[in-house]
């Protein structure tokens, strides 16, 4: 079977390095803005990494890129579709009965709403997100919580001399776009919590409620003069309305893992077309 499923030890270091606050808004993993749409392969314009929707170079015969697998090199046409393709081929004989799904929350201080590209590696529209205005001044520190599962991914070596030298890349800067060169599959989702609490009873919080552990008082009252938003990356309808955020959040995250969150794109990265040098937020 050559299912490459995610490293634990690379899923460990990308959540122990973050540190309780960041200032900095560089990172070079993006949190999937268009699941729709992205795919391994893609020509993708950097600067679109901070605006609403990707933008990238659709033509055809784009040039096909290689699929770096555990045992094989395959050559793939860089398209959604293919990629599916791909994937599901890839998994046809795998148990999916035998993966644990599961997650644990990794807790940081933000800024403020307008700031949470530190989150997300780019930019993110918190009015469209969260239904909150990202302009209005917080009048409590804002914490927010990442749940992931990473349970597959993908990356690929790209041809740039090709991509540089198609015809849909005429007249274009190949500095201002880039390959993505590879993606983590899973889920994701996240809380945000405006408090008055410090980051580690915060912390505390979110960890007690999420595995189900008894609230103190002191916890109760905490929450119950808390705001708290959240979101769910995922295509399918899920109702963020009815119920607890964190058990809505917890039955999604452990719920049992299906074929589609084989080809649910949560994390990328990309290099550069003109040097094929990693792409940073922009």
């Amino acid at each position: 079977m050559k299912v490459k499923i995610l490293i634990l030890l690379l899923h460990l270091f990308c959540l122990n390095v973050l540190a309780q606050e960041v200032d900095d808004d560089r990172d070079r993993i993006f949190t999937n803005k268009n699941i729709e749409k992205l795919y391994l392969g893609a020509i993708m314009k950097i600067s679109s990494l901070n605006a609403d929707n990707y933008e990238f170079i659709e033509a055809a015969n784009l040039p096909p890129v290689d699929f770096l697998q555990i045992k094989a090199i395959t050559q793939v046409l860089p398209s959604k579709s293919a990629m599916i393709k791909f994937i599901l081929k890839d998994i046809e004989d795998y148990d999916l009965s035998t993966i644990v799904s599961t997650s644990w929350p990794n807790t940081r201080k933000v800024a403020s709403y307008e700031k949470l590209g530190t989150f997300f590696g780019q930019k993110i529209n918190a009015e469209i997100m969260l239904a909150v205005n990202p302009k209005a001044k917080n009048t409590k520190p804002l914490y927010a919580a990442r749940f992931l599962n990473l349970i597959y991914s993908l990356d690929c070596i790209p041809d740039y001399a090709k991509a540089r030298a198609h015809t849909a890349m005429k007249g274009r800067d190949p500095q201002d776009y880039m390959y993505v060169d590879g993606i983590s599959f899973g889920r994701a989702a996240s809380i945000f919590i405006e408090s008055d609490a410090d980051y580690e009873t915060i912390k505390a919080l979110i960890e007690k409620k999420y595995l189900k552990r008894g609230l103190t008082e002191q916890d109760e009252a905490i929450l119950a003069n808390s705001t708290v938003h959240f979101q769910i990356s995922d295509t399918k309808q899920v109702d963020l309305l009815d119920g607890d955020p964190f058990e809505i959040i917890r039955d999604y995250m452990t719920s049992p893992i299906t074929k589609e969150d084989f080809l649910r794109p949560i994390w990328f990265t990309g290099s550069d077309l003109k040097d094929g040098d990693m792409v940073y937020t922009p």
